[in-house]
């Protein structure tokens, strides 16, 4: 099959009139080359069946030479990302609504697959905004902890306030010294 056929297969029909990644130096790859990388990553074969695809007479040989050069390498690392970033994001986000959204999968999976995607989101975990608020209470020192307590304390009664069943911040501080905090 020829390199351009290929192109067509995986969709990449203007690749041979651009070079590989525009703005990304070094990168001008010929078409076999590219075809070589783009069969690498996208079809997860073996670097042998994929310089065979990309038209290579001796494959082998090839394939080991390609892949010991710099800019074939920058080239796999930078389609890889590109995949990764676009093809596969996509499945694995529409895996993990179709767990969250099943009420046959196992809660497990279900509590998990929202705290992936919580974790991405940047609500949870290390991902997660407001990093200085991610600590184990362990290492947060008393005043850290009583900042903290204040701000959830004017956040509650805001939402009280905004709900019609606000709870003075006062009234919240006497409950905590009633129960010995």
């Amino acid at each position: 099959m020829s390199p351009v056929c290929t192109f067509i297969q995986l969709g990449m029909t203007n690749a041979h009139k651009t070079p590989f990644v525009k703005g990304l130096h070094g990168a001008d790859l010929t078409l076999k080359q590219r075809t070589f990388v783009v069969t690498l990553v996208r079809k997860g074969c073996n670097p042998t069946v994929a310089a065979r695809t990309a038209g290579y007479a001796d494959a082998k040989v090839s394939a080991y030479d390609l892949l010991r050069s710099n800019h074939i390498q920058e080239a796999v690392r930078f389609e890889r990302a590109r995949y990764v970033s676009s093809d596969l994001a996509n499945i694995a986000t529409s895996t993990l609504r179709a767990v969250m959204s099943d009420p046959l999968a196992p809660a497990s999976a279900r509590v998990q697959a929202a705290r992936i995607v919580l974790e991405l989101a940047g609500e949870l975990g290390r991902n997660r905004i407001d990093v200085e608020d991610d600590q184990p209470l362990s290492e947060i020192s008393v005043d850290k902890l009583t900042q903290l307590i204040a701000k959830w304390q004017d956040e509650r009664s805001v939402l009280g306030q905004q709900m019609g069943n606000a709870v003075p911040r006062h009234s919240l501080n006497e409950r905590a010294n009633s129960l010995g905090c």
